[in-house]
């Protein structure tokens, strides 16, 4: 286990860091030490604002340190076992457990029980083999999805085909935008943790096309806030589990145009998150309104209750809020109401109206997941420990989905596993590393204890150094202590106040001090 896990892990177990996670107001740019590449010269550790400032999330600290340490004790090799389990199972499981296809230099993520392919779960699959560090099955998936899914002109110039059948063909032309939301995102992770600058492109000309194709707009122009889809009155309301304030924050960051409006977009997503929440329940709508109100719409007859995409909507607000905590006293809020409900209800049911009545069907792998995302939302919470601990046990207990409906909840499920065990990471573009000599004095860094000669990254002032840890003793001339000698000076009474010959009787049998020989 690398040094900074183990001071993360410590600092999280303590009140006083549990609460800080609660912070919203700006801080000034703290001092962090460990390892912030990976294996390949990756990076994921710290960042700043360009004041200087930076708030308590993943994206400024460069911790993912996974909750299923810190509360339920699960160890390095254990969380990585059961993550490359989920790989196995639904990567390169048998036919009954697999949603990935491989057909050579293509692949696909197949929704089994519908018979097709479509962008959610296409993009779901990159994020996955970009998380896991899977180039080869993401560069599959990216060229299934390029080849006969991307629009690279025309009407719907930038945007993806939301269905397909499983030899590219037919389906429908027309977006659902949670795809394209998590294309962009993969693609800039990848352009970052591969290096390879073609997936930027290819990112930021979906990113333009999102604002500037004539005829499809992902956002409503009013008040940015993503539209269920681009296309007739389907630009007149949102689906809230397409809001992903976490995600439009990089796109804020990372944009080489129209950065204006994506920022926007952030706080337009984490307002809409917070209107669909119930103020009682907790629960979202499938489908929302602009106000956050319940959307009915013609052809489901379900978009009013919480149903198979505002499972979602947890997952959202909880990532949002571990990654960047710029909006953490709402999202604890809503965790607050969500996890209550489900409380209430014994993690029985799944399915049930924006209020919280008419409880059917049974609690799903992908609900389990979601709702252990936004538990971690409660760490600052007096009195939320256990009810942290049981959802994380629920999400970890969960059985890898076999069978006609493992698509949809299999995929949900391993998203928020990979949240839960610190394996999804913010991948960033190559930071300006200031010194590759940088001696620091400090032995002990986030509650570490480092050693003489350790090999740290280290993050100071806003400023990425490569450090190597000399004790101060060893810093000036590297000076080696010589054997203690003392000697016992007398005239001192047993308080060490000196003492004369005269009245040494009146301070006692004992006097005299021990002082350091020079």
């Amino acid at each position: 286990m690398n040094k900074i896990l183990k001071s993360y892990a410590g600092i999280l177990a303590s009140a006083a860091c549990l609460s800080a996670f609660a912070a919203t107001t700006s801080m000034a740019a703290e001092t962090y030490a460990g390892t912030f590449f990976d294996e390949n010269g990756a990076y994921y550790g710290p960042d700043c604002e360009k004041d200087g400032s930076q708030l308590n999330g993943a994206y400024y600290t460069g911790n993912y340190t996974s909750p299923f340490k810190t509360y339920l004790g699960k160890t390095d090799e254990e969380i990585q076992a059961k993550m490359d389990k989920m790989w196995k199972h639904y990567f390169k499981g048998d036919q009954n457990s697999q949603v990935f296809f491989d057909k050579g230099s293509e692949g696909y993520i197949k929704d089994i029980n519908n018979n097709d392919v479509r962008s959610e779960g296409m993009s779901y699959g990159m994020m996955i083999a970009v998380q896991t560090n899977h180039k080869e099955e993401f560069d599959k998936l990216w060229n299934w999805a390029k080849n006969h899914m991307w629009h690279k002109s025309g009407d719907w110039d930038g945007y993806f085909a939301w269905k397909r059948n499983d030899s590219g063909y037919e389906g429908d032309d027309n977006c659902a935008p949670d795809g394209e939301m998590y294309f962009m995102m993969s693609l800039l992770f990848a352009a970052n943790r591969w290096n390879d600058d073609q997936y930027r492109k290819d990112a930021l000309y979906i990113m333009d096309k999102m604002w500037n194709n004539p005829n499809h707009k992902l956002f409503n122009q009013g008040n940015y806030i993503i539209v269920f889809q681009p296309l007739g009155n389907g630009n007149d309301f949102s689906d809230p589990s397409y809001d992903l304030p976490a995600y439009l924050e990089l796109f804020s960051r990372w944009a080489e145009k129209d950065t204006d409006k994506w920022t926007r977009a952030v706080s337009a997503a984490r307002d809409h998150l917070y209107k669909s929440s119930n103020t009682s329940s907790g629960l979202f709508a499938d489908y929302s309104a602009f106000n956050g109100q319940p959307q009915s719409y013609s052809y489901n007859s379900n978009s009013t209750k919480y149903m198979y995409d505002a499972m979602r909507c947890a997952m959202n607000f909880g990532m949002d809020y571990y990654l960047f905590g710029a909006d953490s006293t709402r999202e604890i809020e809503m965790a607050t109401r969500i996890i209550n409900f489900f409380e209430k209800d014994g993690y029985k049911h799944a399915r049930f109206n924006w209020d919280g009545t008419g409880a059917d069907e049974s609690y799903t792998q992908g609900e389990a997941g979601a709702n252990a995302v936004a538990a971690i939302a409660l760490r600052s919470t007096s009195g939320s420990e256990e009810k942290i601990k049981k959802n994380l046990q629920l999400a970890w207990d969960t059985e890898l989905m076999t069978g006609q409906y493992r698509y949809y909840d299999g995929l949900v499920h391993y998203l928020a596993m990979l949240h839960l065990s610190g394996n999804f990471k913010i991948w960033k573009p190559k930071p300006t590393v200031e010194s590759e000599e940088k001696t620091i004095t400090e032995t002990e860094i986030n509650g570490v204890t480092y050693s003489d000669g350790d090999k740290v990254d280290y993050f100071e002032g806003c400023k990425l150094y490569k450090a190597t840890v000399k004790p101060a003793a060893n810093a000036i001339g590297r000076m080696t202590p010589r054997s203690l000698e003392y000697k016992t000076i007398r005239n001192y009474d047993l308080k060490g106040c000196k003492v004369n010959d005269a009245n040494k009787a009146n301070h006692g049998a004992y006097y005299g001090k021990k002082v350091l020989v020079k």
